[in-house]
């Protein structure tokens, strides 16, 4: 398995369970207030880097090493901005609201990234 596959499966490995602990948190405690939060950890964390990863496994060797790296890295950093600034949005901070739009723009960028590594092997696939 190349790094970029593991990288992104242990990520949502990660993910899975912080996003649900977040919801059972927030189910005992009655305070559905971060439901966002869970929301984008489970969405982004979970599927979207189980997806990335299976398809790195898959054709991870047709794609750039620098592009996929970019993507990766891209994409972990998005999250964690985006995890951190909804966290503080959603506690009553609406002043590090930025972070968090910062933080989804360039994860709508590394999804940019990603299409420009993805489907150019996918279309040139031959079965």
């Amino acid at each position: 398995m190349n790094s970029i596959a593991k990288g992104f499966l242990i990520s949502a490995i990660i993910c899975g369970p912080l996003g649900m602990l977040l919801g059972l948190e927030m189910a005992i405690s009655n305070d559905h207030g971060q439901m966002p939060t869970h929301a984008h950890i489970r969405v982004i964390g979970w599927v979207s880097f189980s997806l990335f990863g299976f398809y790195y496994f898959q054709f991870g060797k047709a794609v750039s090493r620098a592009l996929s790296l970019f993507h990766f890295w891209m994409a972990q950093g998005a999250l964690i901005g985006l995890i951190i600034g909804l966290w503080l949005v959603y506690s009553g901070k609406t002043q590090y609201e930025p972070i968090a739009a910062v933080a989804a723009i360039t994860y709508a960028l590394s999804f940019l990234v990603f299409a420009v590594a993805a489907i150019p092997v996918l279309w040139t696939r031959e079965e």
